[in-house]
């Protein structure tokens, strides 16, 4: 399973001796400072008393090769949030219906989500011409080793006790 990684002692860490990119599968990863590094946990054994609480787990990172272009393009989709977007869609409905004011509050409504309604679809628009690259969830639920993994009880989330 680990055949694919070089274990680094210093960072604790698996690094993936292919440099091929695991999101656009094109391009090769040249520095590794931009490999997207994954945390997986298992728990290995957990005690529930009334007055005692214990829970011991291991914890690997795993590395998946990242060129230059799919690490820009992450750190875009992050900066670029749907909060973001829904954040404009109400400043829009804010400042359009004062403009029309109450006689004809249902025309400034009629506006308001007939301008939601573009500005959403422009922007699923722009997002669709970007999908010849995975994000970072789809790329991680590709990749193999993570898949077997998870298959043998590893989990993303950090246990808790």
């Amino acid at each position: 399973m680990f055949s694919k990684y070089n274990y680094n002692e210093g960072l604790k860490r698996f690094e993936p001796k292919e440099k091929r990119c695991g999101y656009c599968f094109q391009n090769e990863g040249k520095d590794i400072n931009n490999y997207n590094f994954i945390r997986l946990y298992k728990e290995n054994s957990r005690t529930n008393f009334v007055i005692y609480r214990s829970l011991k787990y291991e914890e690997i990172s795993i590395g998946i090769a990242r060129c230059n272009d799919c690490a820009k393009f992450h750190e875009e989709l992050s900066s670029k949030s749907p909060i973001i977007r829904y954040a404009i869609y109400t400043l829009i409905l804010i400042f359009v219906l004062p403009v029309f004011g109450l006689k004809v509050f249902i025309i400034g409504i009629i506006l308001s989500l007939c301008l939601f309604y573009l500005s959403h679809k422009y922007w699923n628009k722009k997002d669709n011409t970007k999908k010849e690259r995975y994000t970072l969830k789809e790329g991680n639920a590709l990749n193999e080793t993570i898949q077997d993994l998870v298959i043998s009880g590893w989990t993303f989330n950090k246990p808790s006790a």
